[in-house]
């Protein structure tokens, strides 16, 4: 029987959105593939969460809860969950891709001698000779095309990236079962020491919880352009991001920073402000559900994604624009 494994990562709030999409795009595969899906939940305190996972599509949740998981620290997990998969004999292992999936992953393929597909973004089920094969479909040419790609081997390990896929709808009535994973932690080695962690508290809404992102790049032409900006994500409810050129200008902080090397969102509407639409950025944005860009390069990469496009200097539009959502808004 197929069993497609997840790993999920949580800390003492709850499971992040990301092994919640992880498992959307799990049972997508069990539509196509059949089988069982199995969470491998990581963290401290974290067994309360498992029915979460429960309710989200997993029918089993192998938790493995400790102290020293609060750092979530990758060759601790690594030991763990290779010990894991060699019990549960896995078809098929996801992982986000983000930095704890994108260091285990790689290395468990590695020492289970197998291949990964990184960073995807979807898949397909092929059907040769009576036996099904995916077909991992993701970014390629620095974002400028896309292409499937496969995994040599039984054992199919692909990392996904975050808004591959939709929340997957909790069914609160959906029973599961859950059991604790039995290792003894304190005997597990790391090479790794833990001195301070630091935490950067984010001011304003997220980006991962908004629906509307206001996103300015190296058009606005200085600090005082993000100022107008944050006017305007007020009256809309939305969240302020950035491109790399104004995150590294110092202009909004990196923890807004939008593309490849930054932040991936999805919301229902992005609307980028003096941003010319590098593929490296688009690799971050290019799941909006709309796209509003507002240039003063008629030929800017930007409005070939764009769904909504306004050729203008920003000053002249985002006042008007501001002054209008405003009195839509109340």
């Amino acid at each position: 029987m197929t069993t497609i494994l997840i790993f999920c990562a949580a800390s003492a709030e709850g499971p992040d959105r990301s092994s919640l999409e992880l498992l959307a795009g799990a049972l997508q595969l069990k539509e196509k593939l059949g089988g069982t899906i199995t969470a491998a939940l990581f963290g401290a305190e974290v067994e309360p969460h498992a029915a979460t996972l429960v309710q989200h599509g997993a029918e089993q949740v192998v938790v493995v809860s400790h102290p020293r998981l609060k750092t979530l620290d990758a060759q601790v997990i690594l030991e763990v969950l290779e010990q894991i998969v060699r019990q549960v004999s896995p078809s098929v292992i996801l992982f986000p891709s983000d930095l704890l999936g994108g260091e285990i992953g790689p290395r468990l393929a590695y020492r289970l001698k197998a291949g990964i597909v990184t960073d995807c973004l979807g898949f397909e089920v092929k059907t040769d000779a009576g036996a099904p094969t995916i077909r991992w479909l993701r970014p390629t040419h620095g974002s400028k095309a896309m292409a499937y790609m496969t995994a040599q081997g039984a054992l199919q390990i692909a990392t996904i990236r975050s808004r591959a896929f939709e929340l997957p709808q909790p069914d609160l009535a959906r029973q599961g079962q859950v059991r604790a994973w039995m290792v003894d932690l304190d005997t597990v080695p790391s090479p790794v020491t833990l001195i301070e962690n630091i935490q950067q508290a984010e001011e304003g809404i997220s980006l991962d919880q908004a629906q509307v992102v206001v996103s300015g790049g190296r058009g606005m032409g200085g600090p005082e352009g993000f100022v107008v900006l944050e006017k305007l994500a007020k009256a809309l409810g939305a969240a302020v991001a950035g491109s790399r050129p104004a995150a590294d200008s110092g202009w909004v902080p990196h923890s807004r920073l939008v593309g490849q090397t930054g932040k991936i969102v999805a919301p229902r509407v992005y609307i980028a402000v003096g941003i010319s639409g590098a593929p490296q950025h688009m690799a971050g944005a290019g799941s909006s559900k709309t796209i509003v860009a507002i240039n003063k390069d008629g030929d800017a990469p930007i409005f070939k994604a764009a769904h909504i496009g306004v050729v203008g200097e920003w000053q002249q539009v985002i006042g008007a624009f501001t002054e209008t959502c405003q009195k839509l808004m109340g």
